[in-house]
């Protein structure tokens, strides 16, 4: 589900702006924040997420003047971070660092521990996280079309992709290809990137569905070949990988995202302050500069639009994920 900017602009949402600035004088907790302001990351440390939660965390804290921690709570299918968050005082000083998963785990298990609407709200949208499809170079393909002949020609023994596990990004994107293509694919799930990563170098897989970071990554090690990009638009740092919409699949489009939510309840002055702040920061032409090498594209956007968008992108991976024939767990 793409995000738009055209979400954020109507003439409710412009007349909501006005009377937001006219009352912010009155409403606002002025001395927010006056101290520790956590970011819960429920990754483990060292990624690309990881890493553009602690520079955000730099620049918020120096912003505000008030130390600004990043918390790794990884596991369970990110639920462990995002129900930590849930769980917070709606004060607006326990934050997530949210991604696709607050969108497909509404569908990927049976119960959650809070409810996803309910209990987190958004802050802002940051950036897209398309994903790029890499196959195996000892295939002998060098473009979609020739993947998905070689595909349907191996109804009998179906090439392998490997995923981080069950209902993850990469996962989603090859199911989409399975459904859009007509092609059967063998899903080979991982715990988590770094062995996922690692199958693909070894050749244990034929194909993988890397987020750009990974890509680039893979890419040097010259033993895989980049044959599409799921989002409508080009990567600025691969530039010649093109949408699978240009490449013969028009329907297909899976793109990620990473943003920053709260606890449900926050004051909604307290999120507009966080809004502000972290737009601020995603307009520095150095921090966006520093994550576009990375894949980032940081758009920013407001809390009317990153609702909008999160509840269109639940829907989404529901039909998504009945269409893949995938149980709740």
């Amino acid at each position: 589900m793409p995000y738009s900017a055209a979400m954020t602009k109507s003439p409710r949402n412009i007349v909501a702006g006005v009377l937001a600035a006219a009352l912010w004088p009155l409403l606002a907790h002025a001395d927010f924040p006056d101290r520790t302001v956590k970011i819960v990351v429920p990754f483990d440390a060292g990624g690309s997420i990881d890493t553009v939660a602690r520079a955000l965390a730099q620049r918020l804290n120096d912003k505000w003047n008030v130390p600004v921690i990043v918390e790794n709570r990884p596991g369970a299918g990110n639920t462990i971070g995002a129900n930590a968050v849930a769980k917070a005082a709606p004060d607006g000083y326990t934050l997530l660092y949210a991604n696709t998963s607050v969108s497909t785990n509404p569908s990927l298990f049976k119960t959650l521990p809070y409810d996803t609407l309910r209990d987190l709200a958004p802050v802002t949208y940051l950036s897209p996280s398309p994903n790029i499809l890499l196959v195996q170079k000892t295939l002998g393909v060098s473009t979609l079309k020739d993947l998905l002949a070689l595909a349907k020609s191996r109804q009998a023994t179906p090439l392998s992709f490997a995923s981080v596990g069950k209902g993850s990004a990469h996962h989603f994107c090859m199911e989409l290809l399975k459904s859009e293509a007509g092609i059967p694919l063998l899903h080979v799930p991982y715990r988590g990137v770094a062995p996922a990563v690692l199958a693909v170098t070894r050749g244990e897989v034929d194909l993988f569905c890397a987020d750009v970071t990974a890509a680039l990554g893979l890419l040097q090690g010259d033993k895989v070949t980049a044959l599409a990009i799921t989002s409508r638009k080009r990567a600025p740092t691969l530039p010649d990988v093109a949408p699978f919409a240009e490449l013969g699949l028009p329907n297909y489009e899976q793109t990620g995202y990473v943003g920053i939510m709260v606890t449900g309840g926050t004051p909604a002055p307290i999120i507009a302050k966080l809004n502000a702040s972290i737009n601020e920061v995603l307009r520095e032409p150095e921090f966006s500069r520093r994550f576009t090498a990375l894949g980032y594209d940081m758009v920013g956007g407001t809390v009317e639009g990153f609702d909008k968008f999160l509840k269109a992108d639940i829907e989404f991976y529901r039909r998504l994920t009945r269409a893949a024939g995938l149980t709740p767990e």
